[in-house]
């Protein structure tokens, strides 16, 4: 299966404004970031964090990306995340990080653990990144962050935080993210 060309902004599903599974841009090599849950970005424009994500993948050595998430729901402020997960939709969203990650297709040659401090906030999401984690691990592909804060998670790449926590863009660097 070709995936469109890697200009073109790629998002499953289209034009859905209530679940995303997959953003980004084809490339030869691509990297893989692991947020908490989509925002606004989609097949028509990126968001600040998609935007940073696109460069930190260039950043890395990496001609594309893809952005998957934790959890589909759609929404600007995870706090406003359900209590409880709705389990059909978990369950397509790891069906569909299944198949990307063993799919060459998609040409996956780093994963960027990004989901932040708000997988603290419902235990389903501490869940859902476990079980992708163990995924990750079955492909054994380097698995990379921008940092760790003070919680133990992994930055997230908001604007906020990379200008606030991390000295901008210029100073970003991956390092090596180990997986439990």
């Amino acid at each position: 299966m070709r995936l469109e060309s890697k200009h073109t902004l790629l998002c499953k599903p289209l034009a859905d404004k209530n679940k995303r599974f997959l953003l980004g841009k084809e490339g030869h090599s691509t990297l893989l970031a692991i947020a908490l849950n989509p925002s606004t970005a989609n097949e028509n424009k990126l968001d600040p964090t998609s935007r940073n994500i696109e460069k930190i993948a260039l950043k890395s050595g990496c001609d594309g990306w893809w952005l998957i998430n934790l959890y589909p729901l759609r929404t600007t402020n995870p706090k406003k995340l359900p209590s409880n997960p709705d389990p059909k939709i978990a369950k397509q969203n790891l069906l569909f990080i299944r198949s990307v990650l063993k799919n060459p297709d998609y040409r996956i040659q780093k994963v960027l653990c990004c989901w932040g401090n708000h997988v603290r906030d419902h235990s389903y999401l501490k869940e859902e990144l476990e079980k992708i984690l163990s995924l990750i691990k079955k492909y054994s592909i380097p698995c990379y962050s921008l940092g760790i804060t003070k919680s133990g998670h992994p930055y997230h790449p908001s604007p906020m935080v990379v200008n606030r926590f991390l000295g901008g863009m210029n100073q970003i660097i991956l390092k090596k993210f180990p997986l439990k």
